[in-house]
């Protein structure tokens, strides 16, 4: 077996379906299938089942993907080291929370980018628990989340702290007129840790809220606050940003919920490049910590 066997096993293994992998890699089918035939020839064993609706792996299959995902992952970073060089170059993948990637990232991309133009810096903006999982599986380089995470295969370098906040429209209105809870309340997704901070309040202080309705953005939280349909948590950076109009109005969270941590995470096993060393150093974090 070769590395381009490997790489159409594993493709096939994710797509389920010959005709689609053969048309993602431009190859002929009948290509896949000898591939398959091969690889099943030089192993002794069955790596898919085949049905009507494709092919599905089979307990072998799934042994292999794991190994296949593996050597895979090694030629990269074997790539990734023989290419390096002191002049950073090439792609690094970052990911961040809504708040990171509108807030603070702006000027240290600028700044990076103008230092190293040869980089290619992309980000992907998600929820901290789909971050996480996508730095552990190998599809982001790092990532900004929200929270400590303890996981034996990741770095956490602690980055900032972020002050939550309620927002209400304009009109005059006081925290503990807020939590009788009249108004809407707005949320995002329900593993964001805005909408667990208040959810914990709620709980804390007995509340029950009227109604409630879910977000996808922060971004669409804030537009609907300043329309006067509820009220929302979000993090004091985020909503000076927006403060500019007059249209909202901050209210101070308990102490006991309004601080979290920002951090960036990493995987322990990746093989840092020059650029992906002078990335972190432009951030000024302090793996020692």
């Amino acid at each position: 077996m070769d590395v381009k066997e490997l790489f159409i096993f594993k493709t096939l293994a994710h797509e389920r379906s010959i005709t689609r992998v053969a048309e993602q890699l431009n190859y002929a089918q009948s290509n896949i299938t000898r591939v398959v035939k091969k690889l099943e020839a030089e192993l002794q064993t069955e790596l898919f089942y085949r049905h009507p609706r494709g092919v599905s792996l089979t307990s072998k299959g799934n042994q292999l993907l794991s190994y296949t995902d593996q050597i895979l992952r090694l030629m990269e970073e074997t790539k990734k080291a023989i290419q390096d060089s002191e002049t950073p170059r090439g792609p690094i993948s970052i990911g961040a929370n809504e708040t990171t990637a509108s807030v603070r990232l702006p000027s240290v991309f600028a700044s990076y980018n103008k230092k190293y133009p040869q980089v290619e810096l992309s980000l992907t903006i998600g929820a901290t628990e789909e971050l996480i999982n996508d730095v552990l599986d190998f599809k982001l380089d790092g990532a900004f989340v929200v929270g400590s995470v303890k996981h034996p295969h990741l770095i956490q370098i602690p980055v900032m702290e972020e002050e939550l906040v309620v927002i209400t429209d304009s009109q005059p209105e006081s925290l503990q007129s807020i939590t009788n809870l009249q108004k809407r309340v707005l949320l995002t997704r329900p593993h964001c840790i805005h909408r667990k901070r208040l959810e914990q309040w709620f709980r804390d202080e007995g509340m029950v809220p009227m109604k409630m309705m879910e977000f996808g953005t922060l971004e669409a939280i804030i537009g609907c606050v300043k329309a006067g349909l509820g009220i929302a948590v979000i993090t004091e950076s985020l909503v000076s940003q927006h403060q500019t109009d007059g249209k909202l109005r901050i209210h101070k969270l308990p102490d006991k919920y309004a601080t979290v941590k920002t951090v960036f995470i990493r995987r322990k096993d990746t093989f840092i490049n020059h650029a992906y060393r002078k990335f972190l150093d432009s951030l000024q974090l302090n793996e020692g910590k």
